[in-house]
């Protein structure tokens, strides 16, 4: 009899350390992508014509909870651009931009989540923002969702090129100069 309640005790104990262990899996946090409806673009301005430069690829780390609160639910994030993904449309230009970012010793923008706030759909990120190797913190404000295991977020952010050690371009012996000034606009969709 001792023997029959010693084996039910190790076998109750067993399920509980069971389904402890399945329940801990299952609130662990999860790699998210980005889908392909995701955008990330920039518009400038110049004593030409205003443009809009696109990424043609982004690559995102997001590693996140989808069942917490949205103000607990991402634990890392960071964005990579290689340089050689940005097009304007014209070749032209996108030699020039590459050259003002300095492409060959920096082919990558990056970002990385230091902290964010969730205030209703309201997103506040902080995090580091590194062009043409320079490093410089930065807040973006937009707004977030989180739905069925997707995560939405959407914003704008000015920048000014000179602030990352961006010269702006100038051509035609400065008769054409590309503003300081580039709005960047993001629309990024996460999924697991």
């Amino acid at each position: 009899m001792k023997t029959f309640f010693k084996q039910v005790l190790i076998a109750g104990v067993m399920t509980g350390l069971a389904v402890a262990s399945a329940s801990a899996q299952m609130a662990l946090p999860r790699n998210f992508s980005l889908s392909k409806e995701s955008r990330l673009w920039f518009d400038g301005t110049s004593t030409v014509r205003s443009f809009t430069c696109s990424a043609k690829k982004v690559d995102a780390n997001v590693v996140a909870e989808p069942d917490a609160s949205p103000v607990e639910m991402v634990k890392t994030a960071s964005l990579v651009v290689p340089v050689a993904s940005l097009d304007c449309g014209n070749g032209t230009m996108n030699g020039h931009m590459r050259e003002a970012l300095k492409a060959d010793d920096n082919p990558q923008i990056t970002w990385k989540l230091v902290s964010y706030r969730v205030d209703g759909a309201a997103v506040v990120l902080n995090g580091t923002l590194t062009i043409a190797g320079k490093e410089n913190p930065i807040e973006l404000r937009g707004t977030g969702s989180a739905d069925n295991g997707v995560i939405r977020l959407k914003g704008t952010k000015q920048i000014k090129m000179t602030e990352f050690g961006v010269k702006p371009p100038s051509l035609m012996l400065g008769t054409m100069k590309v503003g300081n000034l580039v709005t960047v606009s993001y629309d990024f969709v996460l999924n697991q």
